[in-house]
């Protein structure tokens, strides 16, 4: 292959599919290298409302639409024993302007994103595995496989890095840096005859809160839910078991979990995904900006995973374009990116980390909407990517509580199971 194209991007996810959209839109030559063949089965299904707005810039919304995902307007989170419980109700925080977000088996979303750019004018090379890259004064040189076993190599200007948890170029240039205490196991799969929430709160997202794990339970059809077990990695290993039977004993004692699976059988089970949350170093350097996962990826109590993967690779294919035009291969607006991206995945990571905490759950569990605190939660966790003074101030707010909390009870003491 010989073409030389205006950029080439590693992996046709939910980020590398929005910068092909995102790119493709701005009138640039684009290849996609996905290793994979779409569709596929991945883990991830629970989307946020701020979702939305990209979905429409890119004009893929309809196709979204017509594929009937399940609709979530909230998310519930509950302790494992089943004695407490709160919901975040997207269309009740005043700061949140996305009522509902949509739950979506990851095989049929991803592949419309994938045929979407492709309709866009993408060229996408499936089954395509990058075993080589050099960036070069004039141009980025990629070599990838084809399923055959034929060697290619492509040419481009920029190189989009949205290789996902492969971390293709980071890796190799030895970025990734593991947040302290966060290296945990998902054990996950599909199940029918789960017992989920019906009317108004049909299609939420369930979190329930262990001691030192949790559950996901996100429902997407009307008999079948995704259901994951999260655990540290050490917690894992001590118990000397086989991920499934780990899963089963977990639900076996989670009665907020159990009570819901009783009729349940799976569908597809004993998936498992290890080492999260990480971050590099850089993510842009001359001629390469890396989006998704490949930019970083945090723990998913919180759902985060594809809203920050499409922002960033809409973001990243938007500075790429602009440092095309200029004809640079840096950018200001590059190291910008680069900033905004973490600051955006620090808003998650706040709540991650307290979350596992005693005292930010016995405030989180039992919210008080004073000041409209809940409203400036509601919209974080939403997804929306920018913060205003309003919600900024109400955050700190909490987070002092919860600091207080840990000092001097101010809610009512709950136990944690």
């Amino acid at each position: 292959m010989n073409t030389t194209w205006d950029v080439i991007i590693i992996g046709g996810g939910p980020a590398g599919s929005t910068a092909a959209c995102t790119l493709q839109k701005a009138g640039r030559k684009v290849l996609v290298l996905e290793k994979e063949k779409f569709p596929r089965f991945h883990i991830g299904e629970s989307l946020l409302p701020y979702n939305r707005p990209i979905f429409d810039e890119l004009g893929v919304w309809s196709k979204i639409q017509a594929a009937g995902f399940m609709v979530k307007r909230g998310a519930q989170f509950w302790m494992g024993d089943g004695s407490l419980h709160t919901r975040l109700n997207f269309s009740k925080g005043s700061f949140t302007e996305f009522p509902e977000s949509i739950q979506v088996e990851r095989a049929k979303f991803d592949d419309i994103l994938l045929r979407h750019a492709e309709e866009l004018g993408a060229e996408v090379q499936e089954e395509a595995l990058v075993t080589e890259h050099r960036i070069e004064k004039e141009r980025v040189t990629v070599k990838f496989r084809s399923k055959d076993g034929t060697q290619h190599e492509a040419q481009a200007a920029f190189l989009m890095d949205a290789s996902g948890l492969n971390n293709f170029t980071a890796n190799r240039e030895k970025l990734r840096e593991y947040y302290p205490g966060h290296k945990k196991i998902a054990i996950f799969g599909h199940y029918s005859g789960v017992q989920m929430t019906e009317g108004e709160e049909k299609g939420d997202i369930l979190i329930v809160r262990r001691e030192n794990s949790w559950f996901w339970m996100i429902p997407l059809a009307d008999d079948k839910v995704s259901i994951g077990l999260v655990l540290d990695v050490t917690d894992f290993k001590a118990l000397q078991q086989e991920p499934h039977a780990v899963f089963d004993d977990a639900v076996l004692s989670t009665k907020a979990v159990h009570d819901r699976m009783i009729n349940a059988k799976p569908i597809t089970q004993g998936h498992v995904l290890s080492d999260f949350s990480y971050t590099n170093r850089k993510l842009v350097s001359d001629r390469v900006v890396r989006v998704g996962d490949a930019a970083g990826f945090i723990d998913p109590i919180f759902s985060s995973g594809v809203m920050l993967a499409m922002h960033s690779g809409q973001r990243g294919a938007q500075v790429v374009h602009a440092a095309l035009t200029a004809g640079k291969t840096m950018t200001l607006a590059m190291r910008r990116y680069e900033w905004s991206t973490w600051k955006n995945v620090s808003r998650f990571w706040q709540f991650i980390e307290k979350f596992y905490t005693k005292h930010f759950a016995q405030l989180f569990f039992q919210p008080s909407n004073k000041f409209r605190m809940v409203c400036a939660i509601n919209c974080v966790l939403a997804g929306r990517p920018e913060m205003t003074f309003a919600t900024w101030w109400r955050l700190r707010f909490f987070f002092a509580l919860v600091w207080i909390q840990k000092r001097f009870s101010l809610a009512k003491p709950i136990e944690i199971h």
